[in-house]
């Protein structure tokens, strides 16, 4: 009987030794919980937008004489912007197209001595450019840097005249010039469906003929390029945000 007693205690303390055990490993044991599902800013969607800038430039009048045949044309710039961006969910790029339409002022003039008390003044201002480009961007989150190219065209008003011992003739014109631009920005998400952004861009707008006939006989050929520097605020529709997974 006594034997039998301590055979009944000796289980009953090895039974509550392995509960113990059990319980202090069910403690260590680590609880892994589902990692978090953060919600990141989204660039894809058509947005619309304005801006405002600065532009200089550089002119040449290629056939007007060597004194004074060149000048630098600057003022400002403002207009607006309509666009589309893509950007897969969980990728950082983001790609897009952009049509911007701009009213300028960017201007200068110039007079050019050619002897013999001949003497040529002109002017040149560019009233108008507009651009469509592409875009490229690296986004983290709610800021994109990008780089951007394309078609770019302006419409450039000149005026001139040579005045002599023979007399005065002159006149004024505006003509369309059409290039290429390439430039890049940073854009920054103010709230869901507002951004913010600043972007170069440099135009190199080609060659166009004004004044060409009988007042000025063989025309002035001008060349244009300009940069600018603009600020603008976009409205995009749409706004969703993407799904990612935090990971430990």
């Amino acid at each position: 009987m006594r034997n039998f007693t301590i055979a009944a205690v000796a289980a009953t303390g090895i039974a509550l030794g392995a509960v113990q055990s059990a319980s202090a490993a069910d403690i260590a044991r680590p609880v892994y919980k589902a990692a978090p599902v953060i919600m990141a800013y989204n660039w894809s969607g058509f947005y619309i937008g304005g801006n405002v800038g600065y532009g200089w430039g550089k002119g040449d009048f290629d056939n007007l004489g060597t004194a004074g045949s060149s000048w630098n044309q600057d003022g400002f710039a403002g207009g607006g912007q309509i666009g589309w961006n893509w950007q897969a969910p969980g990728s950082n790029w983001v790609w897009g197209i952009e049509v911007d339409s701009q009213w300028a002022n960017m201007k200068d003039s110039v007079t050019a001595n050619f002897g013999g008390g001949v003497v040529g003044n002109a002017f040149s201002e560019l009233t108008y450019f507009g651009t469509a480009r592409g875009r490229i961007g690296y986004a983290w989150d709610r800021a994109m840097l990008y780089g951007t190219g394309g078609l770019a065209w302006g419409t450039n008003e000149v005026g001139a005249s040579i005045t002599g011992p023979g007399g005065f003739i002159g006149g004024t014109a505006s003509d369309t010039h059409v290039g290429w631009t390439v430039g890049a920005g940073l854009e920054w998400a103010l709230l869901d469906n507002w951004s913010a952004k600043v972007e170069y861009l440099y135009l190199d707008l080609g060659n166009a003929t004004y004044l060409g006939g009988s007042s000025v006989p063989g025309g002035f050929d001008v060349d244009l390029t300009a940069h600018t520097v603009k600020v603008g605020l976009n409205y995009r529709f749409g706004y969703s945000k993407a799904p990612v997974v935090a990971r430990y």
